[in-house]
């Protein structure tokens, strides 16, 4: 590593004290249940009136409809018994729900491995990420004031990610869904690094425990220019490996997910602006971030199979009260939006080791469509804004 690698990184939480605080984080957690518990009420009225709101409006985010009675007369014959035999299939990526085909040995030599979770920076300094486009989810998090990318990486293959920046004391909660992933990240305070340290569900990589995994790019100036070799970090994982588990539950092909149709959204998380715009031919949603294309390194627009976004609780951390804290165990508003669709509902998770539980407005698990997914954790209240034809047409001149 070069002389300039941090130890700590930028801002509040690279700030430390002589001595490291004890953080408690169940009462971090128990810390946003009154304001949860109030939210609740709010929650259900917004789907309430998302189901009741018209006819039309109800169909769309139940994805049900009532059909008249029809009386028929058949007539029945007896046919020769058959026998079907299943045809053999290839595994399916845990993270995506896509079906690897049946020969496709090197891509269920991937899946055997454990996740690897990297946190890239969002700043614009940063752009184009390194690595993005072979992530099979990406969470987006407020950190402080902009946010900042939980790139998960699993059933594809990717040399490089970066640029890699510092945890916060949301990450842990979330980590757990991973079942014990590899974590790259570049440091944090005394308080951030403790909580890491006693994660007993993560395997923690940072530059001081895995230097040879690192190195600084040219392209770009410190702080954003630290970049992860992931053959090399790979090295470290624990053997027999600890592989994931799905997330979210999938459509089968051909099944229709429900919903409205929607062009183009816009969001934010924390300070950061991001849109995407529905893609009818490719079937993905191309991304935009911090008002222009959000590309990779050669020229590509990012586009996510499915956007999840999750009104999410934020509290001041217990490691440093100037940093937001997501409250990613307990429940809130939901939005979801694929092949094209926006389908409201809500998502309940009961401990840091379970996923997101999706539900629409009906009482129906929500499912995605086999691919890659971004998640958006914006706070309570913020809510997706939908676009109309002038507004897509700008996102696409840009």
């Amino acid at each position: 590593m070069s002389d300039d690698t941090p130890t700590t990184p930028e801002g509040p939480e690279g700030a430390s004290g002589d001595e490291v605080k004890a953080v408690d984080r169940g009462a971090t957690r128990t810390a946003a249940d009154s304001k949860r518990n109030k939210k609740i009420a709010i929650i259900g009225g917004i789907v309430a009136v998302l189901a009741i709101g018209g006819g039309a409006l109800a169909w769309a985010l139940t994805g049900s409809e009532e059909a008249a009675p029809t009386t028929t007369t058949t007539t029945t014959t007896a046919a020769a018994p058959t026998t079907t035999v299943p045809l053999p299939v290839g595994p399916v990526a845990p993270l995506t729900g896509v079906q690897l085909a049946l020969d496709d040995a090197a891509g269920a030599a991937l899946l055997n491995r454990p996740v690897l979770v990297a946190k890239v920076d969002n700043a614009v300094e940063a752009m184009p990420q390194i690595g993005l486009e072979f992530a099979d989810m990406v969470i987006e998090i407020q950190v402080e004031g902009i946010s900042r990318y939980m790139s998960v990486f699993h059933s594809k293959d990717v040399q490089q990610i970066g640029p890699i920046r510092s945890a916060r004391t949301s990450d842990p909660d979330l980590f757990a869904m991973f079942v014990r992933p590899l974590v790259a990240w570049s440091g944090g305070n005394k308080n951030v690094t403790q909580i890491m340290d006693e994660t007993p569900w993560i395997q923690s990589l940072t530059p001081t425990q895995a230097p040879n995994a690192y190195s600084r790019t040219k392209a770009k100036s410190a702080p954003h220019n630290l970049v992860l070799d992931v053959p090399t970090v790979y090295s470290y994982a624990d053997q027999p490996p600890a592989v994931p588990v799905p997330l979210f539950g999938y459509l089968a092909p051909g099944q229709d997910p429900g919903g409205l149709p929607v062009a183009a959204f816009s969001l934010q998380v924390g300070s950061s602006p991001c849109a995407f715009v529905w893609d009818g031919i490719a079937g993905n949603w191309p991304r935009f971030a911090n008002g222009r294309r959000h590309l990779d390194e050669n020229g590509n627009q990012l586009a996510p199979t499915n956007v999840v976004m999750l009104e999410t609780p934020y509290v001041p951390s217990e490691a440093d009260s100037r940093s937001p804290e997501a409250v990613t165990v307990g429940s809130g508003v939901a939005w979801v939006f694929t092949q094209g669709r926006i389908i409201g509902g809500t998502w309940q998770r009961d401990a840091p080791e379970q996923p997101w539980r999706l539900t629409s407005a009906d009482g129906q698990p929500i499912l995605l469509t086999p691919g890659t997914t971004w998640v958006e954790l914006s706070q309570t209240g913020v809510q997706p804004l939908v676009l109309d034809e002038v507004g897509t047409a700008a996102l696409n001149a840009l």
